[in-house]
């Protein structure tokens, strides 16, 4: 997900996919769908509106971690 949002698949302000529907493209468990999830919200890559879905940040306001 992070890579399809920094390639520009995923342009701001524009919704992702789902929880159930990231599962199935991605193949992966629950656990780890959520994981993704909050890691990409707590690098700033999106943000959650409840009751709307999430959506990507404006490259503008993230906060990228910096590099080692």
């Amino acid at each position: 997900m992070r890579e399809h949002i920094l390639a520009g698949q995923y342009k701001p302000g524009e919704r992702i996919p789902s929880l159930i529907a990231i599962i199935e493209e991605f193949g992966i468990a629950n656990a780890t769908a959520q994981k993704v999830m909050r890691a990409l919200r707590a690098d700033g890559l999106i943000h959650t509106e409840p009751g709307m879905g999430s959506f990507v940040t404006d490259s503008d306001e993230r906060e990228l971690p910096k590099p080692e």
